[in-house]
């Protein structure tokens, strides 16, 4: 006779075997201890964990057969404070497979006054959930800007087959930089704001977050604390913190995250924030993560469109855009998805796994 499943919640006892088995996980093999980094950044040193489940467990026979991850996080809903919870790491062997989705209603059962996100599933996995109620989240994420930074390696990148031995990159790389730099014409300007690297996250980011937190209805809390955690808190994924002062005070940053993509060195933007009485903070960062990007030789910088505004504004800067092919789905009571909109809300890369995965 074969075992029961049986679904549990995932308790700190669990952490060593559930790190094991994500480690040795069909397809996924990875080091030990990068499970339990992840372990000690979602739910340790989380501020928003508390009280917050930390995932699900799928078990037969007392052996790890599955798990679903929970990723608690600080937001602003409706102008007030509230931890939402994100999907990460939905992985389930292929003999227990059927029981995939009671994980899923598990999470989505404790998730019923709140949040749920999921910014990145599989083609598969969206029509999944948007059948179960899942909806877009109300973003323009769909497409992104970038900056160039190696021409040469981007474009023999972007069609390795064509170019290869031919000494095609060379020669396009030849016109896209001098097009490139004449459309960046405005993170050459004169009085751009003073923008620099930082690993400082003090108590001007929660005058910054005081006086700019009405901006939105919904979006990240951005105190001290939470960027701390969010922005350089992380043991094993590279972010990276640009802080844009104005006579000595904070009014805005940026937070990039460090990825190899199609093979280049890339920095993403996953979180931007600003004091709009600031004129040019969004150039001033620009131009500096750019100079950086330049100095490191990285090859790539991309910056999603966290709303519609945003991205007409990185293309006032010159940036080049296409489309992202990223996907994001949200899950709530009716009401509450209703009242969630693109005007009132500000979704960035921070929502689900993503600023906290590797993908």
């Amino acid at each position: 006779m074969i075992p029961p499943i049986e679904i549990a919640p995932v308790a700190p006892a669990d952490e060593e075997a559930l790190a094991d088995f994500l480690a040795t996980f069909p397809g996924l093999e990875c080091r030990l201890e990068f499970w339990l980094s992840r372990f000690r950044l979602w739910w340790q040193g989380n501020p928003a964990c508390a009280g917050s489940p930390a995932g699900w467990i799928l078990r037969r026979d007392g052996a790890i057969q599955g798990f679903l991850g929970n990723l608690p996080s600080l937001f602003q809903l409706g102008g007030g404070p509230k931890t939402v919870y994100s999907i990460t790491s939905w992985m389930v062997l292929p003999e227990c497979r059927e029981q995939s989705l009671s994980l899923l209603m598990e999470h989505m059962k404790a998730a019923d006054q709140t949040l749920l996100f999921d910014t990145t599933p599989t083609a598969v996995v969206a029509t999944i959930l948007e059948s179960l109620g899942f909806r877009p989240l109300p973003w323009a994420g769909d497409r992104e800007s970038f900056i160039v930074v190696d021409c040469k390696r981007v474009l023999a990148a972007a069609a390795p087959g064509l170019l290869r031995g031919v000494g095609l990159p060379a020669l396009a790389a030849a016109g896209l930089a001098p097009l490139q730099t004449l459309r960046l014409r405005p993170l050459h300007a004169s009085g751009l704001l003073p923008a620099v690297k930082s690993s400082d996250v003090g108590e001007e980011f929660d005058e910054l977050w005081d006086r700019t937190r009405g901006l939105y209805a919904n979006t990240n809390v951005r105190t001290a604390q939470a960027v701390r955690w969010y922005g350089l808190g992380d043991g094993e994924i590279e972010k990276e913190l640009f802080i844009c002062r104005q006579e000595g005070r904070l009014c805005g940053y940026m937070i990039l995250k460090s990825r190899t993509r199609h093979g280049l060195k890339t920095l993403d933007c996953v979180d931007f924030w600003e004091d709009p009485s600031a004129a040019g903070v969004l150039e001033s960062l620009l131009a500096t993560v750019w100079n950086t990007a330049q100095d490191r030789r990285l090859d790539l910088l991309t910056f999603p469109h966290f709303t519609t505004r945003f991205g007409e504004r990185l293309g006032r800067a010159g940036l080049f855009e296409h489309a992202s092919g990223r996907r994001a789905l949200f899950f709530g009571t009716p009401e509450l998805l209703a009242s969630i909109t693109s005007e009132n809300s500000y979704f960035v890369g921070l929502q689900g796994d993503y600023g906290t995965a590797a993908s």
